[in-house]
């Protein structure tokens, strides 16, 4: 099993092992998480609720730009994926 990073358009993506797609929507989600939670934390906004509102919302709009513009599938786990850590932040808080 060899981990690849291809670009699928121009953000990098794992391949090369199950649940490729799965563990790259969730390192995005933690990535958009804590841009979000920097910026809430800098207008004393809470934290965790902003990091996994954008996450949230980064999953979706990914999911709506796959169903419409690139002729996918909507997938429901790849929203989950996308977040599952910043929920476990804001569980583990």
């Amino acid at each position: 099993m060899a981990v690849k990073i291809t670009f699928q358009g121009v953000l990098p993506q794992l391949s090369g092992f199950r649940h490729a797609d799965k563990v790259t929507h969730a390192i995005y989600g933690a990535v958009i998480g804590a841009i979000a939670g920097f910026f809430a934390l800098k207008f004393a906004l809470p934290v965790y609720i902003i990091a996994l509102a954008a996450a949230t919302l980064a999953g979706i709009a990914k999911e709506v730009y796959d169903a419409k513009i690139s002729h996918g599938e909507w997938d429901i786990w790849d929203i989950v994926a996308t977040m599952a850590i910043p929920f476990i932040a804001l569980v583990l808080q």
